[in-house]
This record gives C-alpha cells, sequence and structure tokens, in this order.
C-alpha cells in the first residue's frame, strides 16, 4: 500500500493504492451534462486514494473533424487537464468503422505510454475500466504488459446491452471478465446480467452516490423564472441522451394523448444525442412544438434547476441500471414515472412516483395524469435516496480496489494472454 503525507506536517493524507481510472466517457472540461458523474466518481474516490483518469480519446483526421460534430470534439480534445484537482489524461488511438469493442485494442495501444509512465511514476497500483467494453478489453491488455492487476466497473449499457449482442460480443466480454481481477457493478441487476455470463469474478454492487448538497428540494416558481417556463405549466422533464432504448418515442406519443386531457402540459427533453433531429422533425409533424421543448445538453449545474421546476420527471427507458436521474430528481423532491427496468423497482415506492410497463404509451399517460393529479410530499421522496452519498461509494470503491491489490500482492494476480477468436 502507498501512503502520501503532507509535506509540511508530515500527516497522512491517504492510505491506500494509487489508482488509475481508464474510461473514454470522461469529460475533457470541468463542466459537462450528463457525463459528470464519471467526474463525481473520481473526485470522491480521490478523496481517500491517490486517483489518475486516463481517458483514450480517438485520433481526429483533419479531414474528418469539420467545425462540428463528435470528431470536432475530439480535435478539440485537450492532451491533459484538471478538475477540481484530480489529474485527466488523454492519450490518443485509432477508431475505426466497425471496430465495436474490439477498440480496446487499439485504445491499450494509445493508452500504453501513458500508463507505463504512471506505472514507472509509481502511480499505477490497479487499473479501474469504467466499462466492460472497450475499456474492459483495453486495461486486461494494458495489465497484462506492465503487470498491473485489473478490475471493471460495469455501469449500465455496456452490461444490459450485451443481452442483445452477437455472440462474438458477448464471448468477449466473458473473456474479459475471467482476466479481470475485480468486477464492481452499479446496480444489482448489473450483477444478476454478469453472473449469468459465468467464469468470470463475483460482483461487488458499488452503486454511485448523489450530490444531495447540489440536487436539493427548492422553488418551483423561481426555477421557472430562471429557465423561462410559464408558472401555470405542468412540467414533464425529461433528462438523459436522446437514444435508442430511452422510450422517447413511447414518451412523445404519452404526451401527444396527455396533452389533450391536461391543459398546460409541457415536456421538456434535456439532452442530447443522435435521435435529436428526428425527434424535433416528429415533434414539428405532430404539431407539438409549442408543447415540447428540446433544451439540448445542460450543464451540470443546471440540472437541479430543471428538476425543481418540473412536476414530473420521466424516464421510459428499456433497460437500465441504476440511473442516476431518477436519484437526482428523489433528491429534488419531485415524483418520478419510470419503467420497470433495472434497479428502479427498488427506488421508486408508492410515495416517490409510479411504474409503467416498457414502450406502453397509453399505460405512460395515465400515469403521467395520475401523477399530476396527486400533491406530493418532498422529504418523503428525498428520504429514498437520503442515505446515497458519493461519500459512501467512494468507501466502498477504495475498499474493493484495496482487495484487487492485496490479491495481487498475495499472488492471485489473474494472467492473461492475448484473446483468441471464438469458434465458427
Amino acid at each position: 500500500m502507498n501512503h502520501e503525507a503532507d509535506p509540511c506536517s508530515g500527516r497522512m493524507l491517504r492510505a491506500g493504492p494509487h489508482v488509475v481510472l481508464l474510461g473514454s466517457a470522461f469529460p475533457g472540461r470541468p463542466e459537462a451534462g450528463i457525463d459528470r458523474v464519471h467526474v463525481r466518481r473520481a473526485l470522491s474516490l480521490a478523496a481517500r486514494v491517490s486517483v489518475v483518469v486516463v481517458v483514450p480519446t480517438p485520433c481526429a483526421p483533419p479531414g474528418l473533424a469539420g467545425p462540428s460534430g463528435r470528431w470536432a470534439r475530439y480535435a478539440a480534445t485537450p492532451r491533459r487537464a484538471e478538475i477540481d484537482g484530480v489529474r485527466l489524461l488523454f492519450p490518443r488511438y485509432l477508431q475505426a468503422p466497425g471496430m465495436g469493442p474490439w477498440a480496446g485494442v487499439t485504445m491499450a495501444l494509445g493508452a500504453m505510454t501513458t500508463v507505463r509512465s504512471l506505472r514507472c511514476d509509481g502511480r499505477c497500483d490497479v487499473l479501474f475500466a469504467q466499462a466492460v467494453l472497450p475499456e474492459g478489453l483495453a486495461a486486461v491488455l494494458l495489465g497484462r504488459r506492465l503487470g498491473v492487476p485489473v478490475a471493471v466497473l460495469g455501469r449500465g449499457t455496456d452490461v444490459h446491452g450485451l443481452s442483445r449482442a452477437s455472440a462474438t460480443t458477448r464471448w468477449l466480454a466473458a473473456w474479459v471478465l475471467r482476466r479481470t481481477g475485480a468486477v464492481g457493478v452499479v446496480a444489482e441487476a448489473l450483477r444478476r446480467t454478469l453472473d449469468g455470463l459465468g467464469g468470470g469474478a463475483p460482483c461487488t454492487v458499488l452503486p454511485n452516490g448523489v450530490d444531495l448538497e447540489r440536487f436539493v428540494p427548492g422553488c418551483a416558481r423561481d426555477a421557472r423564472h430562471a429557465l423561462g417556463i410559464a408558472e401555470e405549466a405542468r412540467l414533464i422533464l425529461y433528462v438523459g441522451r436522446l437514444a435508442d432504448g430511452k422510450g422517447l418515442d413511447t414518451l412523445l406519443e404519452a404526451f401527444g394523448t396527455l396533452r389533450t386531457a391536461v391543459p398546460h402540459a409541457l415536456l421538456a427533453l434535456v439532452g442530447s444525442g443522435p435521435l435529436q433531429a428526428r425527434l424535433e422533425r416528429r415533434v414539428l409533424a405532430d404539431g407539438m412544438a409549442r408543447s415540447v421543448r428540446l433544451a439540448g445538453e445542460a450543464p451540470h449545474h443546471a440540472i437541479p434547476r430543471w428538476m425543481q421546476a418540473a412536476d414530473v420527471v420521466v424516464l421510459p427507458s428499456e433497460a437500465e441500471g441504476m440511473p442516476n436521474v431518477v436519484r437526482e430528481a428523489l433528491a429534488c423532491g419531485r415524483p418520478v414515472v419510470a419503467t420497470p427496468v433495472g434497479d428502479v423497482p427498488d427506488l421508486l415506492g408508492v410515495d416517490a412516483g409510479l411504474l409503467v410497463p416498457p414502450t406502453s404509451s397509453g399505460a405512460l399517460a395515465e400515469a403521467l395524469a395520475t401523477v399530476l393529479a396527486r400533491r406530493w410530499d418532498p422529504a418523503r421522496i428525498r428520504a429514498h435516496v437520503s442515505d446515497m452519498t458519493w461519500e459512501r461509494s467512494a468507501e466502498a470503491t477504495a475498499r474493493f480496489l484495496a482487495s484487487v491489490v492485496e490479491a495481487a500482492l498475495a499472488g492471485d494476480f489473474r494472467q492473461t494472454s492475448a484473446p483468441e477468436a471464438p469458434a465458427a
């Protein structure tokens, strides 16, 4: 184990392993929308152990960069950054169309020099991959090459998406998990999915925390004034990626039904993603431009204000783990209508919202109308998440990673070899 001392007093500040978080979803700027959860995990963990974040970033050829879009974002990503004292490094790797989870191979090649330097400087006792694929594959290959134990965190789509993935992708995920020192997941439902793959290390549930200082009940009138929303509006709020699997078509269909029965109904979609242009076209075609607001991605510090302005927060996803948006809405004292996927049923009691079947626009419209017609107690809603702090999450994660390093020192480090393709 490593210790760091205050240079003035000599007092030990941290005890535990030097952790390198490996994840491609970290933002390259201090404030970002839904990606902020990755930063919050790193910051809370850094209060207990030494943390450096390595963010493999695709090379952006000049001909593809352009003025906007994802390639422009890659080109604009800095080589290094610091967010609230945590160092982020952005090594480049080659990404080609169709690589899918095999991008982990080129991620490993691109990050090799960076991770080797951290290892030589005594700053890398364990690699903590922030997804099963492709980051988990990259971490396993790096760990084998550099002699570093590896842990993997399953966070959501990287796990529940395996049920719809190809046989090759499922095989590759199982290969990674069998060669990982420890596996963590953010939700119990994800643990059950990974246990079904078989052969990997037992899963440890490491729930994300909630920023209970920022996500608090607030004055709806003040929040609406700041956002330019009429006081009489009945605001239904969606926050998240505009992507397949989130039930957004179902939501628009349900809202079309609801707005004929609920005066002043307003639907706000806060987020961005590949479906944004199509959703905008549908809103116009359905004549809902005045009652549906596509707000785009908002900085994370603005999300509590949106939730405080809302009458109800909705998440009609077809699959989830432990969605942060549900817990953040509850922390703001707002009722939630969601589907019974992942660990959502464990969060939503009858005093905090309603559950509806996925893809059922009729049931969703009825549930939203029911929630809008009822008075809710913000304090009782918030009580559902009052113990889900980032400090508690970080404490469990630090113990989890320390056990990986201790097992490696004891000689229980899983040896790996290059993956061989499954038999046809």
